[in-house]
């Protein structure tokens, strides 16, 4: 019981990391790679040079773009990821995500 309260804790505690707002700034013309590899890898890994099941099959560079500037319930919102910056990182998350 007390491990498994234990582990619960621990993982409830590392998704509340994720959930609130972040301020990294991506440099002015830096990649969807390079903001990815500096805002995203904390919560999001790369498997096989994948990224895990992060977006859907049907998921649209909008989607994504509207995902990264609000959050969500346990993702982190970007405000400061905008313009060229945000559109790059959504184009990087389609062509590089794993779907199952």
């Amino acid at each position: 019981m007390k491990k498994t309260y234990l582990a619960l804790t621990v993982a409830a505690l590392a998704m509340a990391g994720c959930s609130k707002p972040n301020n990294y700034t991506p440099a002015a013309g830096a990649s969807g790679a390079d903001i990815f590899k500096a805002a995203c890898l904390e919560c999001h890994k790369i498997e096989n040079g994948k990224i895990f099941e992060l977006a859907a099959d049907n998921a649209s560079a909008a989607a994504i773009a509207k995902k990264v500037t609000e959050g969500g319930k346990i993702m982190s919102s970007f405000p400061n990821i905008k313009g060229e910056e945000l559109k790059g990182l959504s184009q990087y998350v389609i062509e590089n995500s794993k779907v199952k």
